[in-house]
């Protein structure tokens, strides 16, 4: 288990009246197992004195036994950390745990001064789960990587099809699932998708060894594809072709789509997919950019 955090967060308090009372603002950062969150006032923090330190205790050995350590900072410096940290001796004599380590005296001193005052999160009993950014410790879990190279196959790779806007009658578009190795597209009546008006054969979808869909162009192709005579382009869930006055589109479920590793969207919302191992080749794959 490793984190990678960089966040920014602000809370507004209210007043007795409804208006703001106080706007902190602060980060939480992580790097690996360590996460250090900073607050610029004491007032998102509860006093020191109604902490429950058994439910504080439990959580901070939960985080020692998954080797975890989170750093609280507050306006004066470091107030304590908790999991795997070298306590200290006001520590062990404040908390009687040997998972919390308190921090810089001044720090600690302004919490405990606070006596019993309202916090900005309140109750501040520990949670069985704390914060979303910790939500299980499962002891020797290891993180299986993922992949989209399903079953040969997989994903029911489909021809979604319909006439352009001028013609098309309102009728929901055909779908036509792609279970040749080869399958022909055109008018002829032999062909494995046969579209009024193209010629006899118009294209080619072939199934490749590595378990990809290709289209190959015979006559001139269209839409997100666009390919010349002879052209090729390896299909990925939402290509567009433009076959004449037919309109087509290649579907197939993201688990399977190399083109998209860890089932995420090629480009989709700004996202950065890691790259996967191929099993079938040896390779390793990035985000396809077809």
């Amino acid at each position: 288990m490793r984190f990678d955090i960089d966040l920014a967060f602000a809370v507004k308090l209210p007043g007795a009246d409804d208006t703001v009372h106080e706007d902190i603002r602060g980060t939480i950062e992580a790097h690996g197992k360590s996460i250090t969150i900073k607050a610029d006032s004491l007032s998102v923090f509860p006093s020191a004195r109604s902490v429950d330190r058994d439910a504080l205790n439990s959580f901070a050995v939960k985080l020692k036994n998954a080797g975890i350590t989170v750093v609280i900072d507050g306006p004066n410096g470091t107030i304590m950390s908790l999991g795997n940290v070298k306590p200290n001796l006001a520590a062990l004599i404040g908390t009687n745990s040997t998972a919390v380590r308190l921090g810089k005296r001044e720090a600690f001193k302004s919490l405990m001064g606070r006596g019993r005052s309202r916090s900005a999160i309140e109750p501040m009993t520990i949670p069985a789960t704390l914060f979303p950014l910790l939500p299980t410790f499962l002891k020797n879990y290891h993180r299986r990587p993922t992949t989209t190279h399903y079953a040969r196959g997989g994903g029911r790779p489909r021809i979604i099809f319909v006439k352009d806007s001028d013609s098309w009658d309102g009728k929901a578009p055909k779908v036509l699932n792609v279970v040749d190795e080869v399958m022909e597209i055109g008018s002829s009546p032999d062909g494995g998708l046969v579209l009024a008006g193209l010629d006899p054969v118009h294209a080619r979808i072939v199934h490749n060894e590595l378990d990809d869909y290709v289209l190959v162009a015979v006559g001139p192709v269209g839409g997100s594809v666009g390919l010349k005579p002879g052209g090729e382009h390896t299909l990925r869930s939402g290509a567009r072709i433009e076959l004449g006055d037919w309109r087509l589109v290649f579907f197939r479920e993201e688990y399977a789509d190399h083109g998209r590793p860890f089932g995420g969207r090629n480009g989709g919302e700004l996202a950065f997919q890691r790259a996967q191992f191929n099993p079938r080749t040896g390779l390793i794959e990035r985000d396809s950019n077809e």
